[in-house]
């Protein structure tokens, strides 16, 4: 097989020359006319090579030797001075030549003075900004100057761009096709509307939050751009119904609960209505929970949903065992496509009772709001980012309630970059108040330690204990941590953190620290991590944790 030798210039340079010649499809036997021919084809496609890439006074030394098995050609090259980019002018016409998509084209500098002139890069955003114009509604848009001026003796190069709009099309007809769900329903989907300007991100939207409803097994939201006319654009929805019933079975493992199973079920759509049913069951060493779940779509269905649910609980953790019975209703709303606001109200009856002590029972009735915002571009392993949730919710022992309380809990995660790694903090708080403490059952008290907590503990061993040496929890919470990590070897991380923090009571706060290093492999599913600690205080010695979900 023939092959080829190039030295001098860019590697760029080089890898395009490569890209043009086809050096390995040529014959090992070739006769002197054809070596002539051949010479004066490479001579062609280098140039276009190099002026591709702004090099119009590229030279070149060849050499052609024989070899025992075939021939090489050696190629020196001398590219000469770059042309580079001298005057840009991207001019706007029509009535989009205010648009801001447009304009944030027009304006990212890819063609920017003194640049090194690039055919491809120009041509890749000459075809852009015509795109652009299109998922703007500008189907009629034209360049009616697209024109590259290079001056050889000066070497630099003017570009002349000025595209014309044209009128901008609006929503016209929109028609759906579906079978499963009630028209009504559907209707409240669909927030585009006949006559609103034309914006390809409002149907990307659509047909996300369609996808996301989990009714459809295909979902089709099409621009009819053969059907353009006077002005408007008809847009064609087709909903295909997806499998009704689902389950779903699960395994997983974290140290702090250790093995556990996960079984689910859902039945998707009940009725026309959308409302939906799910049974869910996740079983650990020391946590079982059951759950069943009916769901209803709002007014706007994509946003929000009502959820009634009831379920047991059964906790042993640290001879402490809780056994709870709620029953309660959920409203959950997005306000953006960041926030997400629940307001719950739940009865909660709860056995529970710490070594040998005798066991409690508490009802309450408990009103409940929480808010939360999450900011990040990559969900698997983002270099930046943040996390806030904040919560309120309490009783009254004058209605139902078998004692009074009051509680606050806040947590907030950031990611930075730092060089070639990244900067992780978290931090967490919570007060509750309360007329007696000792009424106030196991899940509403606070603990600290474990994986997502203070790392070198055990999970839920950080709080206040009571005569038996047993942790009872505390009214305060206070925890933070600050990690550093960096990629080693394709999805590989290695980390290391320090945590400090402990559940508390009001007026008395000795915080636990732990130190230590691990290691986590980005998976499809987000991070699995595994870390070894040292507790700083008291006596637990090294710890092993095991924990895997997103970072924020």
């Amino acid at each position: 097989m023939p092959s080829l030798e190039l030295t001098g210039g860019t590697s760029a340079l080089r890898e395009n020359i490569k890209a043009y010649l086809d050096i390995e499809g040529q014959s090992c036997r070739l006769a002197r006319w054809h070596v002539r021919a051949l010479g004066q084809e490479l001579d062609r496609k280098i140039d276009e090579a190099a002026r591709a890439l702004g090099y119009y006074h590229l030279s070149t030394e060849k050499s052609f030797e024989r070899t025992e098995e075939c021939w090489r050609l050696s190629i020196v090259l001398n590219p000469g001075p770059a042309v580079v980019y001298d005057q840009v002018n991207v001019v706007l016409e029509g009535p989009g030549a205010d648009n801001q998509a447009l304009t944030n084209v027009r304006d990212d500098k890819t063609l920017r003075e003194g640049r090194q002139f690039n055919h491809g890069r120009y041509d890749a955003y000459k075809s852009r900004l015509l795109q652009v114009a299109n998922t703007q509604g500008y189907f009629d848009a034209e360049y009616v100057r697209a024109e590259v001026l290079v001056s050889r003796e000066r070497n630099t190069a003017r570009v002349n761009l000025i595209l014309d709009t044209g009128e901008r099309y609006r929503i016209g007809e929109v028609s759906v096709e579906h079978d499963i769900l009630s028209d009504e329903l559907i209707d409240r989907y669909i927030t585009l509307e006949r006559g609103q300007e034309y914006r390809s991100e409002e149907l990307v939207k659509l047909k996300s939050e369609l996808q996301a409803s989990h009714y459809f097994g295909s979902v089709s939201v099409e621009p009819q751009l053969n059907s353009l006319s006077d002005g408007e654009v008809p847009i064609n929805i087709k909903l295909i119904g997806g499998p009704k019933h689902s389950y779903s079975i699960g395994a997983g493992y974290a140290s702090d609960t250790g093995p556990r199973i996960l079984l689910g079920y859902e039945n998707r759509y009940l009725n026309s209505a959308g409302h939906s049913l799910d049974a869910n069951v996740n079983a650990s060493e020391v946590i079982t929970t059951y759950q069943v779940g009916y769901s209803i779509p709002m007014k706007r269905p994509a946003y929000e949903v009502l959820r009634l649910y009831t379920g047991f609980s059964q906790e042993d953790i640290n001879k402490s065992v809780s056994n709870r019975l709620v029953t309660g209703a959920n409203y959950s709303r997005w306000e953006t496509s960041s926030w997400l606001n629940n307001l719950g109200l739940s009865y909660e009856e709860e056995e529970y009772s710490f070594g040998e002590d005798p066991s409690r029972t508490s009802e309450l009735v408990i009103p409940m709001y929480s808010t939360s915002y999450t900011s990040v571009q990559d969900v698997k392993y983002p270099r930046s980012g943040w996390n806030l949730l904040f919560r309120v919710k309490g009783a009254s022992d004058a209605f139902v309630s078998s004692t009074d309380f009051a509680q606050v809990y806040g947590r907030a995660k950031l990611i930075l970059p730092l060089g070639e790694g990244r900067l992780l903090f978290r931090g967490e708080g919570g007060i509750t108040e309360v007329d007696d403490f000792n009424k106030l059952p196991i899940s509403q008290r606070f603990f600290a330690g474990g994986d997502a907590s203070v790392r070198g503990y055990d999970y839920k061993t950080l709080g206040p204990k009571n005569d038996d040496d047993i942790v009872i929890g505390g009214s305060r919470l206070l925890t933070g941590s600050i990690e550093y990590d960096r990629k080693v070897y394709g999805d590989f991380v290695l980390a290391a953190f320090y945590d400090e923090g402990t559940a508390f009571n009001k007026g008395y706060l000795e915080p636990y620290r732990g130190v230590g290093v691990g290691i986590r492999w980005v998976s499809p599913v987000g991070p699995v991590r595994a870390d070894v600690a040292k507790a700083l205080d008291g006596d637990e010695g090294w710890r092993l944790h095991f924990s895997v979900g997103p970072d924020l």
